[in-house]
């Protein structure tokens, strides 16, 4: 549970420099191969908000960054606001995380996650920082947004807790999903979220050939007796 704190959360510079600085040296030289993609977000049937993910391909090597934040209709029962950012290698089409970093606010309560170097290390305002063992596999965000194929299953993590993501189904199919999103031919991978406790849930991932990428242009989260989450890809403004 994050610690409660009035002070506005200025410390995500100082990570993210810090972040950069560790990693400068073995990141890019150049990008041959950026991307920028961004979602609309609803649960059920309320607005929730928008999802904002730039990602860079170069020589086998990635880097993720993320935004995300509430808005609209949930935003009276929920708020959030999240950056994320990942270095990492590409082996056989598939993300290998080297390092991720994770900043998450819920109104005055705050956490800062940073996985690197074999250890993760969590940060709080007003409180000591402590370390926990590293996760098994590769962070959740460059799994969904940098493979580019429905895979069989996974160890995915969010920089904290490790889960299994294992493959349930997939098919080909055509998605409309208005005039400001995308709309075209799919494939759609079928997952079930396998948790240490054995809670499920259930991951829908449309992929799309996107400015000669295949990436999420759907993305659903379900969750036994809550109502779906849903992300569409954002073709027009």
């Amino acid at each position: 549970m994050a610690i409660e704190s009035s002070e506005p959360m200025n410390c995500s510079i100082n990570y993210t420099v810090l972040f950069l600085l560790i990693f400068a040296l073995e990141v890019f030289g150049s990008s041959d191969d950026t991307q920028a993609l961004v979602y609309d977000a609803r649960v059920g049937f309320l607005s929730a908000g928008t999802l904002e993910v730039n990602m860079t391909v170069s020589k086998g090597r990635y880097e993720l960054f993320g935004d995300v934040r509430t808005s609209g209709a949930i935003e009276r029962f929920f708020r959030w606001r999240g950056k994320f950012a990942a270095v990492g290698f590409m082996v056989e089409e598939t993300p290998r995380t080297r390092a991720y970093l994770l900043f998450e606010e819920r109104k005055n309560s705050r956490k800062v996650t940073l996985a690197a170097h074999g250890k993760t290390t969590i940060h709080r305002p007003s409180s000591v920082s402590r370390e926990v063992q590293y996760p098994r596999g590769s962070d959740l965000m460059s799994v969904l947004f940098l493979t580019d194929h429905c895979f069989d299953s996974a160890w995915v993590h969010d920089g904290e807790d490790a889960y299994e993501v294992v493959r349930t189904g997939s098919r080909q199919t055509f998605v409309k999903q208005g005039k400001a999103h995308f709309r075209g031919s799919t494939k759609l991978c079928r997952y079930r979220f396998n948790y240490d406790k054995e809670e499920q849930r259930g991951l829908d991932v449309w992929l799309g050939l996107h400015r000669d990428r295949w990436v999420p242009v759907r993305i659903r989260v379900r969750v036994p007796f809550r109502p779906d989450a849903l992300l569409r890809l954002r073709t027009r403004r």
